[in-house]
């Protein structure tokens, strides 16, 4: 609701503004239809999950598209205006070069006319603005008819996840504030400034007026910081048309000389020189007296006080369990990041007809959809505690605990891992959560806590004796006590008080791995204990894709624990001559004989050996290209479509290889890459990667997207390759036999991200093959 509120008005003023830009009656047409560009783009980035997939991106790059230009034109308008206002009051000498200047921003702001009128023509022509008009009002309409409020707890939540996210980015650059030279930095600045205040603009309807305060201290920051912007933006131009007059490179008037111009542009150095001097002075006295205030944490807080009190979807759950005793509630915990196992579980509950989920905690750890798994159980009538480990992910992030010398480094991973995989909004409900719950439905005292009332680390189990049960229940004072955290379910009777552990739904402990739920009802009073198969293998290829080790997937399969699961042996490190064998057998394998790896590997070996030096590029490297060259198409085997994602998840998968786990992944990123998506933070396997290997991956799938694309007929048409580096360029002299159309065109289209890499132009020079 509030994503169409917010995307509409501005979208509406888009289009009325419009007319008056094509037309040029009124710079303001321009200023107006800038704003709304600006904050259409904040709104399509904040409320990315409300968009159709299918055209987001195209939005986004019409939108994107529009605002550069509209800023063009706007900072044309602006400086043109400044030199209108100043020509009266300069002296004769001066006005010369005022006038000078003046004449070059008007032809400069004539010529972005057309190309501004051709484009927003264009928007109007495919119907890009109308479309995206009809979809968020059809949108509102519809959570209109259905009662969505717009005050959600979701829509709390992503105001404090954008607004965060926006003061992070402008706090980045806090340590240039007091570096008058750091333009760049100061520019970085007001772009942050900026994207905060249109987010605060873009949620202020969630806090009626509780914001003006906050919004208006933005607004001053980013509006001293435009106007540094601006006399940075003069200097630069200035010293361009000084530079051109002293060259003589720009066409004169008759009767004028660089000599009579330069006056004026002297002084408008150095008028506009002092006034950044002072606009810089005023930006660090109020940039330092909000810092002292605490001003952005004052600001974090109000969003997420905000935030913490709306919250709907547990607030129903109750209602509905105190309300009607008799309803069926889903029991489940220690889900561990596994989704496919959750859906599993969510839906076999349903069938059964549950209606709410009690949560024992421990959402996170090993599994590799944790950001998932959150979504979905809070998209359901849910109450939930707060788990052990999710307690330690937060801890060792904020380094109120240390991790032991000598424990598993993979352990240490996966609750790294788990922190880095889950949105702002995802930390602080986990943060928000409590260690227990109480309530008293139909008589029955029910408590909940993820392991027992006594501590969050303490085992509560089939195996657990009666006379422990016993003492718990002096001091709990309940009736029913539902826990979790041992992983091994149990419903059990002692001296009145009955004990309820759903086992594990992500992450069994007993040797069976299918997920662990309960199904519970209070009145009358029936539990049952339940199991339930679900897609192993797909949670498993998910922590494969993500590159988590490989012990993690093992404990999925076996229904174990990871220190029933680790293999304690030594890895066996093998010689490179070795390991290519095995992944030719591997290759062989799956594509039996294949011309065109053979082609790959070999044009491959000669374009790095021509760049190793250039791209820092040792033996090692060589040897991660030569595998990956080797092992590219063999997704090809399950089909061509995505072949490239497929052969990245066989190297992952494929136990045969013998590379080690950071290995898998750098040999299968280079092979995922060899065509379409360029590597990218956003690919799990690849943001895993140090920043090292994220460089060394990023030449070598360079490499081998142009060795690909050099046999990208399969004929193996080039029968030699010489590569030549000259002055700018890479050369590439192809011996062939017929026509290399297709692998010329191939090449320069891949070859992107090479000439990126090595910064070099990349051009195919045909000879003739003996």
């Amino acid at each position: 609701m509030l994503c169409a509120e917010a995307i509409i008005s501005q979208m509406e003023a888009l289009i009325r503004e419009s007319e008056g830009v094509i037309a040029q009656k009124d710079v303001e047409n321009v200023h107006r239809m800038r704003v709304a560009s600006r904050r259409v783009r904040a709104a399509l980035d904040t409320f990315e999950d409300c968009l159709p997939k299918e055209l987001a991106g195209s939005w986004r790059k019409e939108i994107k598209r529009i605002t550069r230009m509209l800023g063009a034109a706007r900072d044309a308008d602006v400086q043109i205006e400044f030199l209108k206002e100043i020509l009266p009051s300069t002296s004769p000498k001066e006005k010369l070069g005022i006038k000078f200047a003046l004449n070059l921003k008007m032809k400069e702001r004539a010529d972005l006319q057309l190309p501004l009128i051709e484009a927003l023509q264009g928007l109007e022509e495919r119907g890009s603005l109308l479309e995206m008009l009809g979809f968020f009002r059809k949108e509102k309409e519809r959570a209109l008819e259905n009662g969505v409020p717009i005050r959600s707890s979701v829509a709390y939540e992503k105001a404090w996840e954008r607004v965060h996210i926006n003061i992070e980015e402008l706090v980045e650059h806090e340590q240039f504030v007091h570096q008058e030279e750091a333009i760049a930095e100061h520019h970085a600045m007001r772009i942050s400034a900026k994207r905060l205040r249109y987010a605060l603009e873009l949620v202020r309807p969630l806090f009626d007026d509780a914001l003006e305060e906050e919004i208006s201290q933005i607004k001053i920051l980013q509006e001293l910081l435009g106007e540094l912007h601006d006399c940075d933006v003069w200097e630069q131009d200035l010293k361009k048309m000084m530079d051109s007059l002293d060259k003589g490179s720009l066409e004169l008037s008759k009767g004028t000389t660089a000599k009579k111009v330069k006056p004026g542009m002297g002084f408008l150095r150095r008028d506009r020189s002092d006034l950044r001097r002072k606009l810089y002075r005023r930006f660090v006295e109020f940039w330092d007296s909000q810092v002292d205030r605490g001003f952005f944490d004052s600001l974090l807080r109000k969003l997420e006080a905000a935030a913490d009190q709306t919250s709907d979807l547990t607030s129903k759950a109750i209602e509905m369990l105190v309300g009607d005793p008799g309803k069926k509630v889903a029991v489940v915990g220690d889900i561990h990041g596994n989704l496919q196992a959750l859906q599993a579980v969510l839906k076999d509950a349903n069938k059964r007809g549950a209606e709410i989920v009690l949560n024992t905690g421990d959402l996170l750890g090993y599994g590799a959809n944790p950001e998932e798994s959150a979504k979905l159980l809070r998209s359901l009538p849910s109450i939930s505690v707060i788990g052990n480990y999710d307690l330690k992910v937060f801890r060792l992030h904020d380094r109120k605990e240390l991790w032991p010398e000598g424990k598993s480094k993979d352990k240490m991973l996966s609750f790294t891992w788990a922190y880095d995989h889950i949105k702002p909004s995802t930390r602080i409900w986990l943060k928000s959560l409590p260690k227990e719950v109480r309530m008293e439905i139909g008589g029955t005292k029910l408590l909940m806590v993820h392991g027992s009332p006594d501590s969050l680390d303490e085992h509560l189990g089939p195996e657990t004796p009666d006379n422990r049960l016993e003492d718990i229940a002096k001091g709990a004072k309940a009736d029913l006590i539902v826990m979790g955290h041992s992983h091994r379910s149990m419903s059990k009777m002692v001296k009145g008080t009955r004990y309820l552990n759903p086992g594990s739904v992500g992450r069994p402990d007993d040797g069976d791995p299918r997920a662990s739920y309960a199904l519970l009802q209070l009145h009358p009073f029936r539990v049952s204990l339940h199991r339930v198969s679900y897609d192993i293998k797909g949670a498993v290829r998910a922590i494969k894709e993500a590159s988590l080790p490989k012990e993690f997937a093992k404990m999925i399969r076996e229904g174990r624990a990871y220190d029933r699961v680790v293999d304690k042996g030594e890895t066996i490190k093998v010689d490179h001559e070795s390991a290519l064998t095995t992944a030719w057998q591997v290759a062989h394998s799956y594509l039996g004989d294949d011309p065109h790896t053979e082609q790959v590997v070999r044009l491959s070996r000669i374009i790095f050996d021509c760049l190793a030096k250039r791209l820092e590029l040792n033996k090692e490297d060589r040897f991660w290209l030569e595998s990956a060259a080797i092992l590219h198409d063999i997704g090809w085997s399950e089909g061509r479509v995505a072949h490239h994602k497929t052969s990245l998840r066989m190297i992952l998968e494929e136990e045969a290889l013998p590379f080690d786990r950071n290995e898998r992944r750098a040999i299968g990123s280079i092979a995922r890459y060899h065509r379409k998506a360029l590597p990218s933070p956003d690919h799990a396997h690849f943001s895993n990667l140090s920043k090292k290997d994220r460089k060394r991956v990023t030449s070598l799938a360079a490499i081998l997207r142009v060795a690909d694309a050099l046999d990208s007929s399969h004929n193996a048409k080039v029968k030699d390759l010489r590569c030549q580096i000259a002055p700018g360029k890479l050369i590439l002299h192809c011996d062939a036999k017929g026509g290399l159309e297709m692998e010329e065109r191939e090449a320069l289209k891949k070859g992107d991200l090479l000439m990126r890499v090595a910064g070099l132009d990349l051009e195919l020079r045909k000879e003739v093959a003996r």
